[in-house]
């Protein structure tokens, strides 16, 4: 999961909810949307917000009234090993995914977007699903104020990281935001954030968890824009976490932000500060940032390096996870049209509980708690992952791709470590 602070505070952002990390290679766009460092709102690199105006109209295959209907279809079939059922049995299997859906802009304002996936696998000891995401934003402005608001809905029943086991998640999140600029240079932005949260392990595996999550984020910050390619800002945000079962959670966080761009072909945005998190009357303090540095020496070639480390709830009674990662990717396009495309990554994920006194494992805790209210490390996994792909358009509006990717996780409790390797396609079409 993403630092609090950087999902919560995105203008007109996409919702799509607080879910884990799949096991399963995700598709080509999901992909490119889920880098290991989180993608910096505009505010957040400095710069000014967007506009509110009205929404760019490419009219779809149909239209009724004021509604613009834009159809997408996805196939993916991938074949892999080390698929977990339960933290104990990992499998081969075969799974086919289809994901019809369709995009709505809905006069100049607003769009909704519903896309269901049937998900079939061929190992019977894994249960096909169907998932579902869904999410509206709207957005308007009034002189120098825009304001935006998203609602977004996530069902899904796969297999996840965090618990080696297919597990039921489903996740409603709601934003409100509003952003004025104040002059050629200066802006200020808030942001109000709801997120439900609910979650459970179907297996029978000793190590099921069942938890349902509320959680609220009030935030705000101030941006400065230079006429020299360069701008910083700072942003607050102070959240609760009501949990059930287990105990609720307060936090804060104050972060440092900056976009610079260094050459015509090198850009760098940064974020850096500390979470302060309080529950049982133990404190966590620790410091939380996200880097991007991309460049692109030649229009056909591209490369990224990201950094993140970011707090967020464990799916786990009492736990918080203190997610540490890195990864790089470079891109490729050879003869106009096919795209290559190679990724990798590492990262460390403590988690981190609250109770009695164990191993502090170097964690600030300020002021002393009582003995039954202390921190102590109960988990700690690591993992890397490398990704190969080659994508290419066809007929105008559809996409083909082949991918590998491996993906290793180790974990100090050995029920949760795994290896999966992944090979498969997709065939995408949107319109």
């Amino acid at each position: 999961m993403a630092g609090r602070g950087l999902l919560l505070l995105g203008f007109l952002a996409g919702v799509t909810g607080a879910l884990g990390q799949g096991v399963l290679a995700p598709s080509s766009a999901d992909f490119e949307k889920s880098t290991l460092a989180p993608s910096l709102p505009s505010y957040q690199t400095a710069g000014a917000p967007p506009p509110g105006g009205a929404l760019p109209q490419t009219l779809g295959p149909l239209q009724l009234g004021p509604v613009d209907f834009h159809p997408h279809l996805l196939y993916q079939f991938t074949y892999g090993d080390g698929i977990p059922s339960t933290p104990t049995n990992h499998l081969t299997t075969a799974v086919q995914e289809i994901s019809p859906g369709v995009l709505m802009n809905i006069g100049t304002h607003w769009t909704l977007d519903y896309t269901p996936t049937l998900i079939f696998y061929s190992n019977p000891h894994l249960a096909d699903t169907t998932s579902h995401s869904a999410s509206l934003n709207g957005h308007a402005q009034y002189e120098d104020w825009a304001f935006g608001l998203s609602q977004g809905f996530n069902y899904s029943d796969t297999p996840l990281v965090e618990t080696a086991a297919q597990t039921e998640q489903t996740g409603y999140t709601t934003s409100l935001t509003a952003s004025r600029q104040m002059g050629s240079h200066l802006s200020a932005q808030m942001g109000l954030n709801q997120n439900i949260t609910s979650s459970s392990q179907i297996s029978s595996s000793p190590y099921g968890s069942s938890q349902d999550l509320h959680s609220w984020v009030l935030s705000g910050g101030l941006n400065y824009q230079t006429e020299y390619k360069f701008g910083f800002g700072i942003s607050t945000s102070a959240g609760y976490d009501m949990i059930t079962p287990g105990s609720d959670m307060k936090f804060e966080q104050v972060e440092g932000t900056l976009n610079w761009q260094l050459a015509d072909k090198l850009t760098v945005r940064a974020s850096g500060g500390v979470e302060d998190t309080q529950i049982m009357g133990a404190q966590l303090v620790d410091p939380t940032f996200s880097v991007a540095i991309n460049y692109q020496p030649f229009e056909q070639t591209s490369a990224s390096l990201t950094a993140s480390r970011s707090v967020a709830p464990s799916l786990f009674q009492d736990d918080v996870t203190v997610s540490t990662a890195i990864g790089a990717t470079l891109r490729q396009r050879f003869f106009q049209k096919f795209n290559f495309e190679v990724s990798g990554g590492y990262s460390t994920t403590p988690f981190v509980g609250f109770a009695t006194v164990n191993d502090l494992n170097n964690h600030q805790i300020y002021p002393a708690p009582a003995v039954a209210s202390t921190v102590q490390q109960n988990r700690s996994d690591a993992s890397r992952f490398v990704r190969v792909s080659v994508s290419a358009p066809f007929r105008q509006r559809g996409s083909i791709s082949i991918f590998y990717s491996f993906s290793d996780y180790t974990s100090s409790l050995s029920a949760f470590a795994l290896s999966s390797t992944q090979v498969g396609f997709e065939i995408g079409w949107h319109y």
